[in-house]
């Protein structure tokens, strides 16, 4: 065990006194922390219009006070040509109007609600699950009156909204509003950590270069332990960049991280697959420079479909697809699962399991082509 602990501590030291490692575990990620964290940060909310319909002015009255019980979005009243105009300038991500047939839609089970929208942004995914949530409410009180000759919608509405009962706003275990969670920063966190851990595994070559990878294979230490000595290494040098970064988001930006327990567990899993990727392509390459260009191209595109640089809510179908074959993919998932503070278990259990095939996959490769040497 002494002697993995000396490898382990020899390839730290080695790594941190690196200037351009260090760059890219801390420096590069700090940056992007405050960049993105403050606009995690940001209190502003986006705005949404709300059609007036003068047929049915009591009644868009009380539906509108029932979606403003979701006070993620700011709810402002318009007219139909203004909130026409509203869209198309992206002044609002959306308009939301009662159906003129709101009688028969309901009778139907018709939509209820006509959005208008000038592209599917982030902010309308979140929107587009609140308005079902709302119908589904109006449909319920709807049903309950129908039968009632001195009842009606728009006065059983009324009531519900005087009472304070309901809430559109999701909750957390200590009470406090869910709010999706900006995994921006702790994407790129992940992006800089890929190219730090493939970078420092490439210097695999330079050590075979110099003999030192010979040595170390001929020495009295087992294969096993060498390589567990390295790999263990990394595993930890990763684990010290995230903790870093997740720090920084807790204290200076105040987001919320979930179960501690589940983010340590489930970022074991993470860091495992980005070192046994970096493993990976150090011994598929020839070369150090080979090694570094290979990362570079590999860790920039996964990014892009995996969903680091931008949410996969706004991408077509086809790159939706195309995205659950990239690690990163479940990465954002799973990590996004524990931030919102409604962990669904079997949604999780999935991420990891797939990071955990992936990473099986990896290190089978990188085992067999490390026999090259």
């Amino acid at each position: 065990m002494h002697k993995i602990l000396a490898i382990i501590t020899l390839k730290l030291k080695e790594t941190l006194k690196s200037p351009l490692a260090l760059i890219f575990l801390f420096v590069m990620p700090i940056i992007f922390s405050f960049i993105f964290g403050s606009t995690a940060s940001d209190t502003k909310k986006p705005t949404v219009a709300f059609v007036q319909n003068p047929q049915q002015d009591e009644l868009n009255q009380e539906i509108l006070k029932l979606l403003k019980k979701n006070t993620t979005f700011l709810w402002i009243k318009a007219s139909e040509i203004e909130a026409e105009e509203l869209v198309s300038d992206e002044k609002v991500i959306a308009s939301v109007k009662v159906s003129d047939q709101l009688e028969s839609h309901l009778k139907e089970n018709k939509e209820i609600f006509d959005v208008t929208v000038y592209k599917k942004t982030e902010e309308y995914a979140v929107l587009s699950p609140y308005l079902k949530e709302a119908a589904a409410i109006i449909y319920q009180i709807n049903y309950g009156v129908k039968d009632q000759r001195s009842a009606s919608l728009t006065t059983a509405l009324n009531k519900l909204n005087e009472s304070g009962t309901i809430s559109l706003v999701e909750k957390k275990q200590d009470g406090q509003a869910n709010q999706q969670p900006n995994l921006i920063p702790l994407g790129f966190t992940i992006m800089f950590m890929m190219f730090a851990i493939s970078s420092s595994l490439s210097a695999i070559h330079l050590e075979y270069k110099n003999y030192t990878w010979q040595r170390l294979l001929s020495s009295p230490i087992h294969k096993i332990y060498v390589l567990l000595g390295y790999l263990m290494a990394y595993f930890l040098l990763g684990w010290l960049q995230l903790g870093v970064l997740l720090t920084i988001l807790s204290i200076f930006f105040n987001v919320y991280l979930g179960n501690l327990f589940l983010i340590l567990l489930f970022g074991s899993f993470v860091i495992g697959l980005v070192v046994s990727l970096g493993f990976m392509i150090a011994t598929l390459s020839q070369t150090k420079k080979q090694a570094e260009i290979f990362s570079a191209i590999v860790i920039v595109g996964s990014c892009m479909l995996g969903g680091i640089y931008w949410p996969l809510d706004i991408v077509p179908d086809i790159m939706k697809k195309i995205s659950l074959t990239i690690p990163q993919t479940w990465m954002m998932s799973g990590f996004g699962e524990i931030m919102s503070g409604n962990v669904n278990l079997s949604i999780l259990l999935l991420d990891a399991t797939v990071l955990i095939a992936f990473t099986v996959i990896f290190m089978i490769i990188g085992l067999k082509s490390i026999r090259s040497y």
